[in-house]
């Protein structure tokens, strides 16, 4: 589990700006004060924006876009700690933000507490209701660490990529940018090696667009097979300690394996 109460420092522009570009995905940075931050209470949970005088611009659409995505991403649990949106100017500072390099499709990041996005000033091309998809599916993430009780940066044994990255695409209604079930199922077929399961770092860093097409119609097929509320269930399992691979079993009486195999044969369908 994790700190219920964040640690809050008193840093000048500068300090945050340095700071920003030294740590990684897996810290909250110390909030700025003064005129370069800016705060809004949520019912039940506070919820800060952090940004660059530059980006004032942008938390109108920051805000609404928060206030749109939380009722869809509260069907899976409630946030129970505060949250912080650290708005990061572009993309080269927010990949030195979360000390990921070479993601140029990368536009946010999430950890339990801290949502890390790319300022939708520096955006080439920029739509409200992509925007809206993007605060979904990292507000998701954030539930989802929360509810099942997760540290971001210790989540990968316990939490699949293709289940974490596959629940937020899908509760962001991410579907139609995702390959469909015949373009998939080709693409699979020329990707012998690849196992949506357990991806390789090159495959994540490659082949996104695999990979959560993948992970999207895994989850997808899991939710109209058994419903949302066995995501619900999955998510308690995991919160009261135990493995993902014994709260799938707990919850859907079978592996992730045998999942897999019932899943490829519907998509060969």
């Amino acid at each position: 589990m994790f700190s219920t109460v964040p640690i809050l420092h008193r840093l000048s522009l500068l300090s945050f700006a340095l700071l920003l570009t030294a740590q990684g995905c897996t810290f909250l940075l110390p909030p700025p004060t003064g005129k370069g931050m800016e705060s809004f209470p949520l019912p039940g949970v506070p919820i800060t924006i952090r940004y660059q005088p530059a980006d004032r611009s942008t938390l109108p659409l920051i805000k609404e876009s928060i206030m749109q995505a939380l009722p869809r991403v509260t069907r899976w649990g409630r946030l129970i700690h505060p949250v912080t949106v650290i708005v990061c100017p572009d993309h080269d500072s927010l990949e030195r933000a979360v000390q990921r390099h070479g993601y140029r499709w990368l536009k946010a990041w999430a950890t339990e507490e801290t949502i890390y996005l790319q300022s939708p000033r520096s955006w080439l091309v920029l739509s409200r209701k992509r925007f809206l998809a993007l605060v979904t599916h990292e507000l998701t993430h954030v539930v989802h660490y929360q509810t099942a009780g997760l540290r971001a940066s210790r989540s990968t044994k316990n939490d699949p990529l293709w289940f974490r990255e596959g629940l937020a695409s899908y509760t962001a209604g991410q579907g139609s940018r995702r390959y469909s079930r015949k373009t998939l199922r080709q693409k699979l077929h020329t990707h012998p090696s690849f196992n949506p399961l357990s991806p390789t770092k090159k495959e994540i860093q490659k082949n996104q667009q695999l990979l959560y097409s993948a992970a999207h119609h895994l989850v997808t097929f899991l939710i109209e097979k058994f419903g949302e509320e066995k995501i619900r269930k999955l998510l308690r399992h995991i919160a009261e300690g135990n493995s993902f691979d014994q709260a799938f079993e707990k919850t859907y009486g079978t592996s992730e394996k045998e999942m897999k195999k019932e899943w490829e044969l519907r998509l060969a369908q």
